[in-house]
């Protein structure tokens, strides 16, 4: 009884491509694959950078938003509603304009217009835009805007 038939031939050639293989890589493989490693490390550093600008940007204008709030809150409060332009800088570089306007509405400036009785409270558009200071980039400067209307009484007398 015979066992199964093997060639020597291909025996000795799959031997010696495995012992070719176990010697390691040549060195355009090496290059190669630090070339891959490096493109995609540096594509990696790309993702991870924009991600921070992402956060940085949202950042800046959640402060912004919170500035804005802080101002529209106290329009009235601190002082009375004058119409007109108001405008400042942080020291962290916020800068706010706030305009204060009569809101009317039909062309009545008391925004009644149907309204037989002279109303005792006028409406005042107070709007706010705070801007974020980008000293590197002044084009891509980002603001946000709020408004809102506020009762104020009526000069007893205006007519």
């Amino acid at each position: 009884m015979s066992g199964p038939r093997v060639n020597r031939s291909t025996c000795m050639t799959t031997h010696r491509v495995a012992r070719a293989r176990a010697r390691g890589f040549t060195l355009v493989e090496v290059i190669v694959a630090v070339v891959i490693a490096a493109v995609a490390l540096s594509a990696l550093a790309g993702v991870f950078g924009g991600g921070a600008r992402a956060a940085s940007a949202a950042s800046e204008l959640t402060r912004a938003n919170a500035y804005a709030e802080s101002l529209i809150a106290s329009a009235g409060v601190e002082k009375p509603l004058v119409d007109g332009v108001e405008s400042g800088s942080t020291a962290d570089g916020l800068r706010w304009t706030m305009t204060v306007a009569d809101e009317s509405t039909d062309g009545d400036e008391s925004g009644f217009a149907a309204s037989p009785i002279r109303p005792l409270l006028l409406l005042k558009r107070v709007s706010v835009r705070v801007a974020v200071a980008n000293d590197a980039q002044p084009e891509r400067s980002r603001a946000i805007e709020l408004s809102t209307l506020r009762a104020v009484p009526r000069p007893l007398l205006q007519q």
